[in-house]
């Protein structure tokens, strides 16, 4: 059993204690672990598990905001938890706990019993008389049999790798068997190829052999634990599939729901549920890299356009709204079969050196220059209905405010040149105002206007927990709908003429 006592926050002075199930840490109401949203803001809805493997706690930090501390150093991955541990979740000013764990939970298996790891292996180590285990030797004497007939240097790597734990563990153990050899070794087969393995599976027998006794049963174990081991990452390819539907229902849900409660509730869930699903595929990343890697790839080629151009702006989210998926189709199909594209394309061929030469002496990603793409088709002279003029649709009195001549004869908006100027200018001022990885907040404020995204921020800043940065960021003023119609259609149409042309042969507007 451990226990959290905890020390600080809104649940200072209480103690709560779990056994070996899995343990939720955050604000949410799913979580076994909750603390208050208004006294404890520091804290993820989802912010960290507590595991029990192999005889031991782990913590997990599931990709929480402001982080989670031991003993006043951030957990980057699962940290082992030690009695007398102090847990900081969120910094600063996060609530804080005292680790107790039971001694009997962790105590060894009584003499001539056998422990759970050791349950189906045998007792290898020497017996009284024997010479006094030499760790070094052992390894050397392993990582030599296992060299035995392979060449490929990176399976060599992994096999003394296996020898060195191996014996390591085992001097710890004063050279008797130290229930790790198994799944060392297991660990180990399962690192190298099918084809590695089957051509030196002999070496393996041999290697087991002169380990100890029993090396059949041993192999028979090493497979059985690369089954469980597959059946375990299995478990968790199906969780995280699971969970993503779930999350995609939600957003559907969202989608149609118009009252703000209802909606507010509705995110602490997908936040949840998205916390969830990342657990589970840092779980399997730590169990299967490529696997990971291949799910966490996963959809179609406008999934992987989209997290491509997001990825280079910090703006990546874990489950992109169906509807913005939806009206990003839309308007790349629009775009794709428009009669004048290749008029648009060849005048954004023609400005965009003045227009990288700008961004870039402001260091601006030049995917924000399609706001031109979206505002007059790149064309110099377009004017509209309400007086926005040129390259840029700026209205009188924002060009003037960035330096513009507008009046008495001059109009300084027709000029490409001075127009991207001034335009990188205010973009560069938004980036600095709402931060760098507020790519799609500066979209939505070219078509919204500042003060229209400062009003929805001060809105979310009224919320517990206001002022973090996943409730400051794009999405989340998407996802309960605190940005007009307009502005959640202008920025996916900015991503669609970026995409577009990004792929300008697929989309017909090469020579």
């Amino acid at each position: 059993m451990i226990r959290l006592k905890i020390v600080s926050g809104s649940r200072r002075g209480t103690t709560v204690s779990f056994g070996r199930e899995p343990v939720r840490i955050g604000r949410s109401a799913s979580a076994e672990l909750r603390f208050a949203d208004a006294h404890d803001s520091a804290v993820s809805a989802h912010h960290a598990q507590i595991h029990f493997e192999r005889g031991a706690y782990f913590l997990v930090d599931t990709g929480s905001r402001n982080g989670t501390l031991v003993n006043g150093r951030k957990i980057t991955a699962k940290h082992e938890l030690k009695r007398g541990d102090r847990v900081c979740f969120g910094y600063p000013g996060g609530p804080e706990a005292d680790v107790e764990i039971d001694a009997t939970e962790l105590a060894p298996a009584p003499h001539g019993a056998v422990s759970d790891a050791e349950a189906d292996t045998v007792a290898l180590g020497p017996r009284p008389g024997q010479p006094v285990y030499d760790a070094r030797q052992d390894a050397e004497r392993m990582a030599a049999a296992l060299r035995m007939g392979i060449e490929d240097t990176g399976t060599l790597r992994v096999k003394h790798e296996a020898a060195r734990k191996v014996a390591e563990r085992r001097a710890q153990a004063g050279g008797q068997q130290s229930g790790d050899t198994v799944f060392l070794l297991g660990e180990a087969m399962h690192r190298v190829s099918e084809a590695v393995k089957s051509r030196t599976r002999r070496t393996w027998v041999k290697v087991l052999a002169g380990v100890g006794g029993a090396a059949l049963l041993v192999i028979g174990v090493l497979g059985g634990v690369v089954f469980f081991q597959q059946r375990e990452i299995d478990r968790l390819v199906n969780a995280k599939t699971s969970i993503d539907r779930q999350i995609q229902t939600l957003q559907e849900r969202m989608q149609a729901e118009t009252d703000s409660a209802s909606l507010a509730a509705l995110e602490d869930n997908l936040v949840a549920l998205t916390g969830s699903a990342q657990t589970a595929l840092k779980e399997l990343q730590s169990k299967d890299q490529a696997r990971a890697a291949q799910l966490a790839a996963g959809g179609d080629e406008l999934d992987r356009e989209i997290r491509k151009i997001l990825a280079k702006f910090n703006a990546s989210t874990y489950a992109i709204p169906p509807i913005f998926r939806e009206r990003l189709q839309f308007h790349i199909n629009e775009l794709a079969t428009a009669g004048n594209r290749r008029a648009m394309y060849g005048r954004k061929q023609r400005y965009w050196p003045v227009i990288t030469r700008e961004f870039g002496a402001l260091g601006l990603p030049e995917e924000m220059a399609y706001i031109a793409w979206v505002e007059s088709g790149f064309d110099p002279n377009a004017q509209s209905p309400a007086g926005a003029v040129g390259l840029w649709q700026m209205m009188g009195s924002t060009a003037q405010s960035l330096g513009l001549t507008v009046g008495a004869g001059v109009d300084e908006r027709l000029d490409p040149d001075k127009q991207t100027k001034a335009a990188a200018t205010y973009l560069a001022r938004l980036l600095s105002e709402f931060g760098e990885d507020s790519f799609m907040l500066v979209l939505a404020s070219y078509n919204r206007g500042e003060n229209g995204v400062r009003r929805a921020l001060g809105q979310v800043a009224r919320e517990p927990g206001g002022f973090r940065k996943d409730k400051r960021d794009f999405w989340h003023l998407y996802r309960l709908k605190l940005l007009p119609e307009e502005t959640r259609e202008y920025v996916p149409r900015v991503l669609a003429a970026a995409i577009v042309s990004n792929n300008a042969q697929k989309y017909g507007l090469g020579s």
